[in-house]
């Protein structure tokens, strides 16, 4: 059984990562899947529960990660950006590269679901929403002074630069480099230094 509820998640998250929620179809997922509706109604229910599903796998377990990381940090008395930006930045950007080609199909999936209409996207911020405002409460400990639109927009740059890595960095790195892989922590610290400047 689930083994087939994963088979189930990971052709799904392939076809809303390609097509998107609203041009992923049940009945293409099923194809791929060679199975039934009847597996797709006894594991999920509607298309929308299962792409809360595919969604929740990974959210769940990363949004978790980065607020054990960022409770650690918070512990510090010399709060430091960068630290935060650490445990912003590492849960997701390993738990990708660990994947390998399936973490490729994943990067497309989260890139695609921060870029969804309404109401999808209404949906897919419901699991990030709480990793947001402790994110957005740790920026205001570690650089205070700043308006409270000025963290928010911070966050949400922030949280653009991730999201066009994954979803691009293959391509980007094809016009100056012949790596066939990346490196996770040269790529976060990247990430970090800029970061660290815009903010």
């Amino acid at each position: 059984m689930k083994k087939t509820r994963d088979q189930l998640l990971d052709i799904a998250e392939r076809h809303f990562a390609i097509y998107g929620f609203a041009g992923a179809t049940l009945r293409g997922i099923i194809k791929d899947a060679g199975t039934n509706v009847a597996s797709i109604a006894y594991h999920f229910g509607t298309k929308e529960d299962l792409f809360q599903a595919v969604l929740e796998r990974f959210a769940k377990p990363v949004v978790s990660q980065q607020l054990s990381k960022l409770e650690t940090e918070l512990q510090s008395k010399n709060l430091k950006l960068r630290n935060v930006l650490l445990a912003f930045y590492e849960p997701p950007m390993k738990m990708a590269h660990s994947l390998g080609k399936k973490g490729e199909i994943l990067s497309l999936f989260l890139g695609r679901s921060q870029t969804e209409p309404e109401p999808v996207f209404n949906e897919v911020d419901k699991h990030y929403a709480d990793c947001r405002d402790q994110f957005i409460k740790a920026f205001e400990r570690a650089l205070p002074g700043l308006t409270k639109e000025d963290y928010h927009w911070r966050f949400e740059f922030m949280l653009s630069l991730i999201v066009c890595f994954l979803t691009r960095q293959k391509q980007i790195r094809g016009r100056y480099e012949t790596r066939t892989d990346w490196n996770p922590d040269e790529a976060i610290n990247r990430m970090i230094s800029f970061c660290e400047s815009g903010f």
